[in-house]
């Protein structure tokens, strides 16, 4: 009897459970759904939308703590990659491993026309350091801060970028490693940290005596 008795609870326990998780993580979440990119916006981008058959699960659109860790991660590492195809990347890799597209995509917008070059000579200077290579640092060209200047800036960049070598590959492995890895664990971090935070600040509160009649 006992027994059946401990086994008709367990569900009961786990729908307060479930049902406290949500309290504690529904702002956390409607924030992030306020901030990540919304599912309209992806699938009509025109690099995102042929994956349209694919991105519909729900899964790869819940706001999981390790799902959205895990997009930020993507995010971070395919945002290293030089060329209009980083949400495209992010968003095929976030598939199979069933991350959290809009983090992955919104996570690639940390490289633009003004980090991406100061990224690439801190992973050249990372590769440097690993491989002991002491040559000299070759510079970037000189770019026009608009439409046609950064277009017709694309061939002397990518030249650039060739002539960097091995040098710039290995730095950029171990930089896009270390950023997807603190991405990852500064999301887990700060998730929890919320969640602690109100589920103190519940239990903080003062209990309302019972009314009398």
């Amino acid at each position: 009897m006992w027994f059946f008795l401990k086994r008709r609870r367990a569900p009961i326990t786990g729908k307060i459970t479930n049902d406290l998780r949500h309290s504690l993580t529904s702002p956390l979440k409607k924030f992030l759904k306020n901030k990540l990119p919304r599912a309209e916006s992806i699938t009509d981008n025109r690099f995102l939308r042929v994956l349209s058959p694919w991105i519909a699960h729900p899964r790869l659109w819940h706001l999981h703590r390790r799902a959205v860790a895990l997009g930020i991660a993507i995010g971070l590492i395919t945002g290293l990659i030089p060329g209009p195809i980083q949400m495209l990347l992010a968003a095929l890799i976030a598939i199979p491993l069933r991350a959290n597209i809009p983090a992955a995509v919104f996570a690639t917008l940390y490289t633009n026309p003004l980090t991406f070059v100061p990224l690439y000579l801190l992973a050249y200077q990372i590769g440097s350091l690993v491989t002991g290579h002491d040559g000299p640092v070759v510079l970037p060209p000189d770019i026009a801060f608009s439409v046609s200047g950064l277009w017709n800036a694309i061939p002397a960049l990518f030249h650039w970028f060739v002539s960097l070598g091995d040098t710039l590959l290995i730095g950029l492995a171990i930089q896009a490693s270390l950023t997807a890895l603190c991405g990852y664990i500064a999301t887990l971090v700060v998730w929890r940290i919320v969640v602690t935070r109100r589920w103190r600040g519940r239990h903080s509160k003062p209990s309302l005596p019972p009314a009398h009649s």
